[in-house]
This record gives structure tokens, C-alpha cells and sequence, in this order.
């Protein structure tokens, strides 16, 4: 969304100041990425993934930020904080004249969900509701979210475009990248609480202590010498150690045995997710008060008008 929806609201940046770079929609604020910049204006960025601390306003311009939990780690005052700017696209032309909700139900996974080698049709049979992929075309996602009567999602920016659009959304834990602090960041600027319910959580907790299982093991079987290669056998046919490192490696059979495994139990996950996505439609539906949105949506305007006039009469250092 980056790479079009600055040259909307912002018309003319590149041109003005090609050697100052834009952190907008996202959760793209650190120490560390903000370093690898000289000069940086922020509009609506958010904290999350990294370290971060107070920033040298010589270098870094904020016009807002996401949320009141970034705006702290930045030691700065809630009052620079308003929302994400995903929820301007209400405003944009493009988007603010599409017919709004009768098209049912939709679920966008995570961007690691989407990964998983389950079968997504299969899923969306079974919850009656289609499921968007996000790596699908942006744009194409925004109108399938507008669209919709229900968006149960587990990427953050389907909540928030849902909300701006004022579409009911359902949030729903999968992966372990699911946030809490960026969900929060941006949910309390809108006075919500994030009740979003974890799926699969027997099976994660059993991968979990599996994981545990296999690393104890890995870690006793280093402390014992490393036993000597059958001469002659075929290569990868058993499992043998690495001695360099102590971990194993399970050979070209067992790593096919693994796949086939997964491929067995990809049913039984589908029909678990299936029921934890029906379970949250059912009790976790979200949605802001009337008007909150609005008003968020009228202060980044404002925001931005403001950034435009520095911009356009050359106000920046």
C-alpha cells in the first residue's frame, strides 16, 4: 500500500525531498531501522517488532504516530498519537463510493497462517465464508473487505480497514507473529479492548512441548562422542549427527516422512481452525463506537494538510 497511497495524500514528496524517507502504514518504528536513515518523516508508523526509544528531531519528523503505546516509547506525549492511516482509504475516491457489506463473510489469515499447507477451501466450506489471502493485490483486498458483512481476520490492517469502513470484524490468534502490543497500540486509540480468542491452541501447545522434547534430546545426545558413519551405506538413509554443531539431521527419508506426516494431519488442523473461526464469529465481534473513527480519520486530515504546507513551502530542515 506504501508504494500508491502516499503519492494520494502526500502529492509531490518525492519531487520536494527526495532524500528524506517516509515511514508510514506499518509497524516499522525502531532504533535500529531508524539509524539506517538520515532523515525521516513519520506519518502514522508504529512500534512493534524492535527496540525504541526517544529519536533526534533533527533527523526524525513525526507528524503522528499510531498509538498512545508507541508515542510513550518514543518518550513522547499521547497527544502525537491518532491512528493507523490505513483507515484514510475511506477518504480516497477509489474506494469511498463502493456499495459497503453484502457479500458475506471473509477471513484474512496472517501473513505466516497463509503459509501453512492446509487446504484454505476446504476452510472456507466449512466456516461458510471466503478467505482473502494477503499476499494477494492490496487493492483487491480493500475492496473485498469493503465488501463484506463480516471480517474475521487475524492481520491487524483487516481489523482496521474493516472499522473504518464500519464493517463488524472478529480478530483471531494462529500464529505465534500475532502482536499484541501493535493491536493494542492501535486499539486504544479508538477506546477498544482486543478480545481476540487463540485457535489451535492444542496443537501449538503440543508442538510446543514437542519442541522441548527434541531439544533436551538433541542437547543429551551431544554430550555423548559422536558415533563413527557406516562405511559404504547410503547417503542420508539413517539419521546422523553433525558434529559441528550437535543438532541432527534426518536424512532424505526421514524429512519425506515428515512431510507425509504433515500431510496427514493437514485435515485435522483444517477442521480445528474451522471450528475455532466459527466459535469466534459467534463472540468476538468488534466494531468502534459510532463517530470515533471519523474523528481519528478528520485529525490525521488535519495532520497531513499541515505536513502539505510545510512541504510545499519548503518549512522542512
Amino acid at each position: 500500500m506504501n508504494l500508491w497511497f502516499w503519492d494520494h495524500f502526500l502529492s509531490g514528496w518525492r519531487d520536494h525531498y527526495p532524500d528524506r524517507t517516509l515511514f508510514g502504514i506499518g509497524s516499522i518504528l525502531g532504533t535500529r531501522v531508524l539509524q539506517a536513515y538520515d532523515r525521516v518523516l513519520v506519518c502514522g508508523s508504529g512500534s512493534g517488532y524492535s527496540s525504541l526509544g526517544p529519536v533526534d528531531p533533527d533527523r526524525v519528523r513525526i507528524s503522528w504516530v499510531r498509538g498512545p503505546l508507541t508515542a510513550r516509547l518514543l518518550g513522547l506525549d499521547d497527544s502525537i498519537a491518532i491512528s493507523d492511516p490505513a483507515s484514510l482509504l475511506t477518504v480516497m475516491p477509489e474506494f469511498a463510493q463502493l456499495p459497503r457489506g453484502g457479500n458475506g463473510t471473509i477471513f484474512i489469515p496472517h501473513r505466516s497462517t497463509a503459509q501453512l499447507q492446509i487446504n484454505w477451501g476446504r476452510i472456507g466450506q466449512m466456516c461458510n465464508l471466503q478467505v482473502v489471502l494477503p499476499n494477494q493485490d492490496a487493492k483487491e483486498v480493500i475492496r473485498k473487505i469493503i465488501g463484506a458483512d463480516l471480517v474475521v481476520t487475524e492481520s491487524m490492517h483487516g481489523a482496521i480497514m474493516a472499522d473504518a469502513f464500519r464493517i463488524p470484524w472478529v480478530p483471531i490468534k494462529i500464529s505465534n507473529q500475532f502482536n499484541d502490543h501493535k493491536w493494542n497500540d492501535w486499539a486504544m486509540g479508538l477506546g477498544l479492548t482486543i478480545d481476540a480468542p487463540e485457535s489451535l491452541a492444542l496443537p501449538k501447545k503440543f508442538w510446543r512441548l514437542t519442541g522441548t522434547l527434541r531439544s533436551q534430546l538433541r542437547a543429551a545426545r551431544a554430550r555423548k562422542p559422536a558415533p563413527q558413519p557406516a562405511v559404504g551405506g547410503p547417503a542420508g538413509a539413517k539419521a546422523a549427527r553433525m558434529p559441528e554443531t550437535g543438532s541432527f539431521d534426518l536424512g532424505e527419508d526421514g524429512r519425506q516422512r515428515v512431510k507425509k506426516l504433515l500431510v496427514l494431519a493437514a485435515p485435522v488442523i483444517e477442521r480445528i481452525l474451522a471450528a475455532d473461526i466459527r466459535r469466534a464469529m459467534r463472540h468476538h465481534v468488534h466494531l468502534s463506537a459510532e463517530g470515533r473513527t471519523e474523528d481519528l480519520i478528520a485529525q490525521m486530515s488535519d495532520r497531513l494538510q499541515a505536513t502539505n504546507d510545510d512541504l510545499h513551502q519548503s518549512r522542512w530542515p
